[in-house]
């Protein structure tokens, strides 16, 4: 039995405008006749014909998100917050995920744009294409990009400020009295590796120690075996560090392995530093890590969509996401 509004309208005994902002939760009803409205709902079963509303209003009610497939948690929290900023405004999310080697790419966006999302967040996705952005600009599909960044592409972006989140965090482990202090980060193949690896050698220069190449371990991936590799040639060095920075939690969790298995105690033969701060409070021994503010980020996320839908033109646009120093789960603001 195909159920209409109308029907839902007679049941509850009210309009079928009423209805109708009750389903899309778009303007004021009173909780007495929402309540009845959501029961005749209930009652009849009735479900919402999304494709009429796309034709009806030339906006799907559909929010995009495409996540590049991580063992990192904080690319799912970020995905977290931009959901419930946009179930606020009455939208539904769709996310989908995409494999790090960018393959199915397109399929995934043309998918997205098959559905007619009112807009796409991309988050800490490296791998998106000017062809691919030109394919949503062409179907005027807004954009916003979160973590890794596509200003140069006129895309709008939410970023963290890794140059200055990773000076921060090696300034704070100087204080506490370590001079060897080793970095495991990422290839600089990207602007958001590069940043954090300037990071480290800034503070290095901040606080007068001298850069020392043995003591910076690039690696591959974010992987746990990655860290735990890395960690095992810098202690493989005459001179072992005393503190590390990791890029990733995932990373600084690889490190632990490799000193636990050496007998390290941490911190009080090592102390390892994470970043993210995902993984740092459950390993053992818990550990500090530099981790992202992420609230409000949904929020901005859509208020930039919303602003290049009704302004397609506008320049591209930078927000930061601000970060925090764990110090054991004490919280330290950073930026």
């Amino acid at each position: 039995m195909n159920i209409k509004m109308a029907d839902v309208a007679r049941e509850a005994q009210t309009s079928i405008a009423t209805v109708g902002r009750v389903i899309h939760n778009n303007g004021y009803v009173s909780k007495e006749v929402r309540e009845r409205i959501e029961k005749a709902i209930a009652a009849l079963g009735y479900v919402p014909n999304q494709s009429a509303r796309t034709l009806k209003n030339n906006r799907s009610g559909m929010i995009g998100c495409l996540v590049v497939e991580s063992d990192n948690g904080q690319y799912y929290r970020i995905v977290d917050a931009v959901i419930r900023a946009a179930q606020m405004r009455g939208f539904t999310c769709v996310t989908m995920e995409a494999p790090q080697s960018g393959d199915n790419q397109t399929q995934l966006i043309q998918s997205m744009i098959g559905i007619h999302v009112d807009g796409l967040v991309i988050i800490s996705n490296i791998g998106i294409t000017p062809e691919q952005f030109a394919l949503l600009k062409r179907f005027e599909t807004p954009v916003v990009a979160i973590e890794r960044g596509y200003l140069e592409q006129g895309i709008d972006s939410l970023l963290v400020r890794d140059f200055d989140a990773v000076r921060d965090a090696v300034i704070h482990i100087a204080a506490k009295g370590h001079r060897r202090i080793a970095l495991i980060a990422g290839e600089p193949n990207f602007d958001v590796e590069k940043q954090r690896v300037h990071g480290y050698c800034q503070a290095l220069a901040d606080v007068g120690i001298s850069e020392e190449e043995g003591l910076i371990r690039l690696t591959p991936d974010y992987t746990v075996s990655s860290g735990r590799k890395a960690m095992d040639k810098l202690f493989s060095l005459p001179s072992p560090p005393t503190a590390v920075m990791a890029t990733a939690d995932t990373l600084a969790a690889g490190a632990l392995q490799a000193a636990y298995a050496r007998g390290f105690r941490i911190p009080e033969d090592l102390s390892i530093v994470g970043y993210d701060d995902v993984l740092s409070q459950s390993l053992s021994p818990a550990i500090d890590s530099v981790g992202l503010v992420l609230e409000g980020v949904g929020d901005m996320a859509m208020e930039l969509l919303e602003q290049r839908r009704k302004t397609p033109d506008h320049p591209a646009e930078r927000r930061d996401i601000h970060t925090y120093y764990a110090d054991r789960g004490t919280v330290i603001p950073l930026l």
